[in-house]
């Protein structure tokens, strides 16, 4: 069977487990779907019964994932027809986070491992709040509006422990599909809205889950906040200049905040107050000091002796409070460099040896000890270099 999904180049190749169809129809919101007769297209997802269970392949899969389950089989699925929704439009980014709607505008809380993300998501939903995505948000070409995937929204079983009544009540009258390990929120239009619905996106939460920790909204800087966005981004045929400046632009313009809690329910009563309306009296007046010293980049991803070292002129730069987001045009990663490695970064617009950078960096930094500048510039002079950020010269 060849099914064809409104917003998909090509369609998706369901062999011996008609069975699917209906708990991925029962996952989705606002998706049109039908069955095809076959074509010259080549299924841009397959799955297939076999004797060690549904087999699952698609372009953004080393090699085919099988399960037993078939819960498990459209969990898999649904990862890659996001994928595919936004390979076949160029124009999106895509975050992994959660976003809800607050008095009309998205917070979006941006993914991290452990911090119970998808459990909140689900305790706004229980509290009232419009959930517009759990796990992965499309975001518009104008960087401005993030668009609602049409997936419900997954629980990890079984929920946590000191999860409130009221809150397991709700979870108890929207389950949907689910097995052992997971369950489906079973959601109508008025909770969470379907494939194509859009909302300006207005800030950002980092979630800090903390045992006991009584829960606690404070702002944060967006240089941090950018530093955690760029690596939860995925996009296809978006160079990472253009990838750069529109999330730049999204942190730059939203409100950047640190979400310090240990309860769901307590969370959401903070969230709801402080964004009850915009902008929210939360909102950091000034930049928040960076304390970390060390001389660093991440990945998002006189009479000196010795060789001189200069940075690439084509490097694009971008600085955002005390931090630098560089982004190679001919390459896909964006690099975050701290204030010490910014301060470093500049030196580099001429050529320099190692013992005069390390030199002036400990006159810009005396509080840091010389020997840790040596050692830090030292590495990060090699990281750069190796990059293809920096040149070493004769």
């Amino acid at each position: 069977m060849l099914v064809a999904f409104e917003g998909l180049s090509r369609p998706v190749a369901l062999i011996g487990c008609d069975d699917l169809i209906e708990p991925i129809a029962a996952v989705l919101r606002g998706w049109r779907f039908a069955e095809v007769a076959p074509s010259s297209a080549a299924p841009v997802i397959t799955i297939e019964a076999t004797a060690r269970g549904y087999r699952l392949d698609s372009p953004w899969l080393d090699e085919p994932l099988f399960h037993r389950d078939r819960v498990d089989a459209v969990c898999s699925f649904l990862v890659d027809l996001i994928r595919a929704y936004v390979a076949d439009d160029p124009t999106l980014l895509c975050l992994h986070c959660a976003a809800a709607e607050f008095s009309g505008r998205l917070v979006v809380f941006p993914s991290h491992y452990r911090t119970g993300k998808s459990t909140l998501a689900a305790n706004l939903v229980a509290a009232g709040t419009r959930l517009f995505a759990d796990d992965v948000l499309p975001i518009k070409e104008d960087g401005s509006e993030g668009v609602a995937p049409g997936i419900l929204p997954r629980l990890r079983l079984p929920l946590p422990k000191g999860s409130g009544a009221a809150f397991r009540r709700f979870v108890r009258e929207h389950a949907g599909l689910g097995n052992k390990r997971y369950l489906y929120l079973d959601l109508d239009a008025g909770m969470l809205p379907p494939l194509g619905a859009a909302a300006p996106i207005g800030g950002f939460v980092l979630l800090r889950r903390k045992e006991g920790a009584r829960a606690a909204l404070a702002p944060i800087g967006k240089s941090e906040m950018l530093g955690r966005v760029i690596p939860r981004n995925f996009a296809y045929d978006v160079e990472a200049v253009d990838i750069h400046d529109r999330l730049h632009g999204l942190v730059g313009e939203g409100q950047c905040f640190a979400l310090t809690y240990s309860d769901g329910e307590d969370a959401v009563r903070v969230l709801k107050d402080s964004f009850a309306y915009w902008p929210s009296p939360c909102r950091p007046e000034t930049a928040p000091e960076t304390a970390d010293g060390d001389v660093g980049v991440a990945a998002i991803g006189g009479g000196a002796e010795g060789p001189r070292y200069l940075r690439d002129p084509g490097i694009v730069e971008t600085a955002v409070e005390h931090d630098l987001f560089l982004v190679n045009p001919e390459g896909q990663a964006i690099f975050q460099l701290n204030a010490v490695g910014a301060a470093l970064w500049r030196l580099l617009a001429e050529p320099v040896v190692l013992d005069q950078a390390v030199g002036m960096v400990h006159q810009a930094f005396p509080d840091i000890a010389r020997q840790r500048i040596h050692n830090d510039v030292s590495a990060l002079i090699d990281d750069l270099a190796a990059r293809g950020l920096v040149q070493r010269l004769a």
